[in-house]
């Protein structure tokens, strides 16, 4: 990975405060990238940008790999042009710290309905926007289901193939969903294109996030349908999951679609070429989530449990090989946490990929499991003390047995600087490691328990919906933060 020795901090733009029920890319967010630069962090780590599925909101599951989350476009600069106030107001009056994704999604949907009315789909700049071969297709499937409302393959035949003339006729036939689709895309992808290019003038890069699998009732298997694991009638016989970790005893059905890797080599794997080189675009890195699975991954029959599940051999021979030619693998991050393969690691160290140490994994269990002390990491990784699915901090310390706090307690020892707080003690482990990236969350910043933590794997409702009341909260915190990155040569200087 391109990058020097640095620190970074896990907050979805949907945590961070607004006045319209949901965070965005409104003055929070360029505040926020403000106090990143303060504190001398160089990485903001986001969870997938993506249109969210509206049963668990989860960031991971998604219509498109590549369109993004309507609901993160600021509303600052449309308040003028908004008739109906009191759809602001209703955004409003909305919890402020935490997401109600049903409220916020009804709302928003009206107000974008009422603002795409007026796009001139003949303005030079939308036109070059729909140029986008990618783009283009993957908006025809998002409005088709927002027409039809049920799963792609139970529309009529007409419309389970893409092509010029379904274009034009979603177009004649769909006006009103096609302009709300084209509006806010193109809103979303000016809006976050703002954000980014800020945050680099801060010398801050963003490290973006993308699922190895995607929805089966997604653009990407409606026009890929070949590249998946389908039956004849376009049905999934098998999906993605994982076997039991330490995040669940029971393992997880994701549901979502696997890969027929057999047909994706016979295409060069222009499809993964094509997504990863679209969504590098958008972020200066990319963490690919569940990157073991390019060479295993845990088949479930589909309507079974996880444990039924079988694993698959992946298609990392080739996949490596083929891809690096066309993808800049330097700025690539491997979420390996899970699944230890040596192959995996072998694969990592000659594309120079980091991988990812999890210290709530890594400190000694009574299961009577090897760990290596944090102060003898490897530098290529990305070292986290968790991510957004992991137990916070302090709920980590709450629940850990005498053990681990014995190894916590020993490794704590060496730190150039002690805080009063464990949790922060947990945090400067992370920063003092030879690993080139130290990533905490913003949850783990501000001491919160399990009531704030982000995501329970394996679980469907109460996620991903925890915001921050204020930035004002974090910023005692970042210079703990500053004085560490200056401790521990991580500053962005």
């Amino acid at each position: 990975m391109d990058i020097k020795r640095c620190s970074g901090l896990i907050l979805h733009p949907t945590s961070l405060p607004s006045k319209y029920g949901i965070g965005d890319f409104g003055n929070s967010c360029f505040n926020f990238l403000d106090l990143l630069y303060d504190s001398k962090t160089t990485l903001w780590q986001v969870l997938p940008l993506g249109i969210t599925d509206e049963v668990e909101y989860s960031p991971y599951s998604s219509k498109s790999s590549i369109l993004g989350n309507p609901y993160l476009i600021s509303l600052d600069e449309f308040e003028k042009e908004i008739k109906n106030k009191k759809l602001l107001i209703d955004l409003q009056s909305l919890q402020q710290d935490e997401v109600n994704f049903k409220n916020v999604y009804e709302i928003k949907n009206q107000i974008f309905m009422d603002l795409s009315k007026n796009l001139d789909l003949t303005d030079n700049a939308i036109k070059n926007f729909l140029n986008k071969k990618l783009i283009k297709e993957h908006i025809i499937f998002k409005t088709l289901s927002d027409v039809f409302k049920v799963n792609w393959t139970e529309w009529e035949q007409e419309y389970l193939t893409y092509s010029l003339d379904l274009y034009n006729h979603v177009i004649k036939n769909f006006p009103n969903e096609f302009k709300f689709n084209v509006f806010t895309q193109y809103q979303f992808d000016l809006q976050w294109k703002k954000v980014k290019a800020y945050a680099n003038s801060k010398n801050i890069k963003i490290l973006g996030d993308i699922p190895i699998y995607v929805n089966h009732n997604s653009a990407d298997v409606w026009l890929n349908k070949n590249l998946f694991d389908l039956d004849k009638n376009f049905k999934m016989s098998f999906v993605s999951g994982a076997v039991p970790d330490a995040f669940t005893t029971e393992g997880q059905i994701w549901g979502t679609a696997l890969y027929n890797w057999d047909n994706h080599y016979e295409e060069n794997y222009s499809y993964w070429i094509d997504k990863l080189n679209i969504l590098l675009e958008s972020y200066d890195f990319l963490r690919i989530d569940h990157f073991v699975g390019f060479f295993q991954y845990w088949a479930i029959p589909n309507g079974e449990s996880a444990l039924n599940g079988h694993w698959r051999n992946g298609p990392w021979k080739s996949f490596f090989e083929i891809v690096a030619q066309k993808v800049p693998f330097e700025r690539l991050l491997a979420e390996d946490l899970g699944v230890e393969l040596e192959i995996t690691d072998q694969i990592l160290k000659q594309y120079n990929i980091p991988g990812m140490l999890l210290l709530e994994q890594r400190i000694p269990n009574e299961d009577g499991s090897e760990e290596i002390d944090p102060d003898f990491w490897d530098e290529n990784y990305a070292a986290y003390t968790g991510t957004h699915d992991s137990p916070t901090i302090k709920q980590w310390l709450e629940n850990a047995n005498d053990i681990q706090l014995k190894y916590f307690k020993k490794y704590s020892e060496n730190l150039k600087t002690k805080f009063d707080e464990d949790v922060w003690n947990f945090i400067s482990l992370i920063w003092s490691t030879p690993s080139k990236l130290a990533i905490t969350t913003a949850q783990d910043l501000l001491e919160l328990g399990a009531d704030s933590r982000f995501n329970v794997p394996g679980t469907v409702d109460g996620n991903w919906k925890w915001r921050l009341k204020s930035l004002d909260l974090l910023e005692i915190p970042l210079t703990n933060i500053s004085k560490l990155n200056i401790l521990y040569g991580r500053a962005n200087n």
